[in-house]
C-alpha cells in the first residue's frame, strides 16, 4: 500500500513539472525580500544666485567651508567644476553658498553630543548634524545659534591666522599672527626648532620665524600648538622658502690679522655667543620700522648673506650688514632694549648685543668704544657706542647683525614699516603688555 502511495505522488510530480506553460502566461519566478537598487536620480542643479567668491585663507579647506554652509563638499565641488577640491591651496578662489551662523567650542574629555546639546539647550540632532565624527578632548565642535558668528576652519580656540606673504626669501623673517576666541598660549615648531608665541593682548598672539641664508630653498611645514583652558590642539601650515640671490667676497686681510682667521678661534667665538642666542624675552620692546643704527645714511659695503672667503683659510657667509661709516660715528639703538653683552671679542672686536624682546636681538661688531654695561636699558635712538676698526676688520665700519629666535637674518627688512608685506603689529602704546 505504501509503495502505491509513493508511486502516485511521483507520477503527479512528473505530470505537473512537464506540463507546458499556458498561452499568455509567464513562468513564475522566485521573489526576494531585498528590493532592487534604485536608479540614481540626477540631482537638481544648485541655486548659485546667492553664492559669492571666496579666497582660501590659512587653515581653510573646501570641505570645511562647505560644511559651514550646511552642504556636502561634493555639491560645492560640482558647482565649481573641481575634480579634487582638497588640492586647492591658500589664495585659490572658489564660489561658496552663504555660511550658516555657527559657534565654535572645544570638546572636553567628558563631553558627548547629548551633553553638549543639554549644556547649550540645543536639539541633539542639530549637534549630530554639524558634528558627525566622534568627539575627543580638544576637538572643535560646531554649534548652531542665531547670535553666533560664522565658524572658522581652524581648531578652537584659533579664530583667525594671518601669515606674511610667501614665498619667503631665505635669510628673511616671516610673521605669524593668531587671533583666539579666549586667552591662549602657543608654540611654533619649524626646521626642528621650537619657539614660543608672544602675546599682543588677550585675543592675539604672534610668532617670528627667522630663516637662515644657508638653508635649502623649498617647501616646509610649520606646526602650531595652542593651549587654552587645559586643552591642547595642533595644526600645520605650509612655509614656502625661495633661494634669493647672494654675492661672494674674497677678503685678504693683512698679515697682522692672520691669527684671527684661525678656524678654531672663529668657531670658539661662535660657541661663546651661542649662549646669548638662546635668550627669549617675552615682552616686545620694538615696533616697525626699526630706527637706522647710525645718525645718518651711509653706503652698504657688504650685504647680509654674501658668501665669504678669508684669505682662502676660512669660508662662510656674512651674517650681518656692513655700513661704511667712519671711525668715531655714534651707534644708535634701533629700538628700546637691554644690553646683553658689552665686551671685546677677538674676531669681532669690541661688541655689543641688545635684547629687544619677542625673540629679537641685535649685535654690533668692530666698535672703537663701548659706552654701556650689561643689564643697562637703552632707548630707541640712544647712542651707546662708536664705530671702529677692531678685531678682524680691514677698515672702519659698522657690522650690524640681527638674530630672530637665535638665527641671523637680514636686518634691512626691518627698516621698512611694511617689513612683512601688509601684515603689521599694533604700536606699543596701544598694548597692555609691559615694555622694558
Amino acid at each position: 500500500m505504501r509503495r502505491k502511495t509513493w508511486l502516485i505522488l511521483a507520477l503527479c510530480l512528473t505530470f505537473f513539472c512537464a506540463r507546458p506553460v499556458a498561452a499568455g502566461r509567464l513562468p513564475v519566478t522566485p521573489t526576494s525580500s531585498v528590493a532592487p537598487p534604485a536608479v540614481d536620480e540626477v540631482p537638481a542643479p544648485a541655486d548659485l544666485s546667492a553664492w559669492t567668491a571666496h579666497t582660501l585663507q590659512w587653515g581653510e579647506k573646501v570641505g570645511c567651508l562647505a560644511q559651514r554652509s550646511g552642504m556636502d563638499v561634493t555639491a560645492v565641488a560640482e558647482a565649481n567644476r573641481l575634480l579634487n577640491p582638497a588640492l586647492l591651496g591658500v589664495g585659490s578662489a572658489v564660489n561658496l553658498p552663504p555660511p550658516e551662523p555657527r559657534l565654535l567650542v572645544a570638546a572636553h574629555a567628558d563631553d558627548t553630543p547629548l551633553a553638549l546639546a543639554v549644556k547649550h539647550n540645543l536639539p541633539l540632532w542639530e549637534v549630530l548634524r554639524l558634528n558627525p565624527a566622534p568627539l575627543y578632548a580638544g576637538k572643535s565642535v560646531q554649534l548652531p545659534g542665531a547670535e553666533a558668528e560664522t565658524g572658522t576652519c581652524l581648531p578652537y580656540p584659533v579664530s583667525a591666522l594671518s601669515v606674511s606673504p610667501q614665498p619667503v626669501t631665505r635669510g628673511r623673517t616671516a610673521l605669524f599672527v593668531l587671533e583666539t576666541a579666549e586667552p591662549a598660549a602657543c608654540e611654533i615648531r619649524y626646521l626642528e626648532q621650537s619657539e614660543p608665541c608672544y602675546p599682543l593682548d588677550d585675543a592675539h598672539l604672534y610668532a617670528l620665524v627667522g630663516l637662515s641664508a644657508l638653508m635649502d630653498a623649498g617647501a616646509y611645514t610649520v606646526k602650531i600648538t595652542v593651549q587654552s583652558d587645559g586643552l591642547e590642539t595642533a595644526f600645520t601650515v605650509p612655509l614656502d622658502v625661495s633661494a634669493g640671490r647672494y654675492g661672494f667676497q674674497y677678503i685678504d686681510p693683512p698679515g697682522a690679522l692672520s691669527k684671527l682667521m684661525d678656524p678654531e678661534l672663529m668657531q670658539g667665538e661662535l660657541d661663546y655667543l651661542a649662549a646669548w642666542r638662546a635668550i627669549r624675552t617675552p615682552e616686545r620692546a620694538w615696533e616697525l620700522p626699526l630706527a637706522f643704527p647710525l645718525p645718518q645714511q651711509v653706503p652698504v659695503s657688504a650685504g647680509y648673506g654674501d658668501r665669504r672667503s678669508y684669505g682662502g683659510m676660512v669660508d662662510g657667509y656674512h651674517s650681518g650688514v656692513d655700513y661704511r661709516a667712519w671711525g668715531g660715528m655714534r651707534v644708535l639703538a634701533p629700538a628700546d632694549g637691554v644690553v646683553l653683552l658689552a665686551e671685546r671679542l677677538e674676531a669681532r672686536g669690541n661688541a655689543v648685543l641688545l635684547d629687544h624682546g619677542g625673540g629679537l636681538v641685535t649685535g654690533y661688531w668692530h666698535l672703537s668704544r663701548i659706552d654701556v654695561e650689561v643689564g643697562q636699558h637703552v632707548q630707541r635712538g640712544e647712542a651707546f657706542a662708536l664705530v671702529g676698526n677692531t678685531g678682524l676688520s680691514t677698515g672702519a665700519h659698522l657690522h650690524w647683525e640681527m638674530w630672530v629666535n637665535g638665527v641671523a637674518v637680514d636686518s634691512t627688512q626691518w627698516l621698512s614699516a611694511d617689513a612683512f608685506s601688509g601684515l603689521s603689529l599694533p604700536p606699543l602704546d596701544t598694548l597692555d603688555v609691559p615694555v622694558q
